[in-house]
């Protein structure tokens, strides 16, 4: 351990700066998250969306709000503030129909988590660029194990909104 203080402030410099942009990115999604509340903004796009789902079951609903969920991650691939985001409409938007909130919960968890696996952004490239493997060989590998899973949170989502889930 050096006892130098600009070794220390060198390495909690270095630390910082790997989390600046998460920090900027959900200050950014808090501030959008107001815009929406406070413009009175949110219960028109809560209307626009059920009005353009309002005829498929409550289980494609459930579906549909994880598809959304996952490409939304492309744009803000940060879980918490894709939430502070996304979570105030979704959860209007179960409301309206008749999407338990738990189960619109699991439909963000899903597409978010899933995504990330696939999404050139964050960490993936850092952890792939650590254990030395090429971008390219990791899609070929994970692409098919993330079509199962998707399939597989499909049916958890329908079985989840079928039974009510609270």
């Amino acid at each position: 351990m050096r006892n130098d203080p600009q070794y220390h402030c060198g390495n909690f410099y270095e630390g910082f700066k790997k989390f600046i942009v998460a920090i900027v990115i959900i200050g950014l999604a808090n501030a959008i998250s107001v815009v929406l509340e406070e413009g009175q903004i949110l219960d028109t796009i809560i209307y626009a969306f059920g009005e353009f789902v309002s005829f498929v079951p409550s289980q494609i609903a459930a579906v549909m709000m994880m598809v959304v969920q996952a490409l939304f991650n492309f744009l803000v691939n940060y879980g918490s503030g894709q939430a502070l985001i996304t979570m105030p409409i979704m959860a209007g938007l179960s409301d309206l129909l008749g999407v338990t909130r738990q189960t619109s919960v699991l439909a963000f968890q899903l597409g978010d988590g899933i995504a990330n696996l696939i999404y050139q952004i964050g960490l993936l490239l850092a952890f792939l660029a650590i254990a030395k493997i090429p971008y390219g060989q990791w899609l070929r590998f994970i692409v098919p194990l993330v079509l199962i899973w998707y399939v597989i949170s499909f049916i958890a989502l329908m079985v989840a909104q079928t039974i009510g889930w609270q």
